[in-house]
């Protein structure tokens, strides 16, 4: 009584999503303050309609990346809901995290002989927990005749140094009856085969000595982000921002899931 008393608020907010999850039947929450919460309360109430009754689908590979010693939210969640086959890939490394980590490790995923299947299913560990059948996500590629769909934020971070972008970013969700919506790199779902070609690409903005993850948010809060990086998105530090520095170039085989199909909020 005395958990539930403590995280109140988060509890509170974690029942109003539940309500939404069930009108729209997405395939995942992403959210960070719900993901907080204990797990014997999250789990439950956020999975519990789903509890043992999910499976991925033989051709779809679910991507976990982290370098955490313990076993993830994201990991608790898919047991929880009956899902054992997925890949955890757990990055070594010592010293501040940046999060173009995650395209690293992406990259030698895809360059393995692990990486068999027709599609992916890529989810943050830490602040996402499955509630969907992801058979529905093939489909949502056919619906929307892309080859990679990403989920959605409001948040702007980045496109201050490319305005041009944002601009085209806007119009696009303009003309699809959305209005300033962007991609969230947190959950995606794509063709192993065009998501190669997109990480390929993505490589060309890495460097040794990206922004760590604290440098970059201490640059934005200062103004100076784009003054520190005259190569932008080069050494840019962050997978999001570099993934929507590439969305022009690979549209409409790389889209947007406006519709929180992939993940709510």
């Amino acid at each position: 009584m005395n958990v539930i008393t403590n995280h109140s608020r988060r509890v509170k907010k974690a029942f109003q999503v539940y309500k939404q999850q069930r009108k729209c039947k997405p395939l995942t929450i992403h959210s960070r303050p719900l993901t907080k919460l204990p797990s014997f309360l999250v789990l439950p109430l956020l999975c519990g309609d789903v509890r043992g009754n999910l499976r991925c689908p033989d051709e779809i590979t679910i991507l976990l990346i982290h370098n955490y010693k313990k076993e993830s939210i994201m990991e608790k969640s898919l047991r929880y809901v009956g899902i054992e086959n997925f890949v955890v890939s757990r990055v070594e490394f010592k010293g501040s995290w940046f999060h173009t980590l995650k395209l690293l490790e992406l990259k030698k995923f895809l360059d393995s002989d692990v990486c068999k299947t027709e599609y992916i299913l890529y989810c943050d560990s830490d602040d996402v927990v499955l509630i969907g059948r992801l058979e529905q996500a093939i489909q949502w590629l056919q619906e929307e005749d892309c080859d990679m769909l990403l989920s959605n934020t409001t948040f702007k971070g980045g496109y201050e140094c490319m305005p041009h972008i944002k601009k085209w970013t806007d119009q696009i969700a303009d003309e699809s009856g959305y209005h300033q919506l962007y991609i969230n790199a947190g959950v995606f779902f794509s063709k192993t085969s065009f998501l190669r070609e997109v990480i390929d690409t993505a490589m060309e903005y890495i460097t040794d000595n990206d922004l760590s993850f604290q440098e970059y948010i201490r640059l934005r809060q200062q103004g100076s982000l784009c003054k520190k990086l005259p190569s932008f998105p080069k050494g840019i530090g962050c997978d999001q921002v570099i993934l929507r520095y590439l969305h022009p170039r690979f549209y409409p085989r790389m889209k947007i899931d406006y519709k929180d199909r992939l993940a709510i909020r």
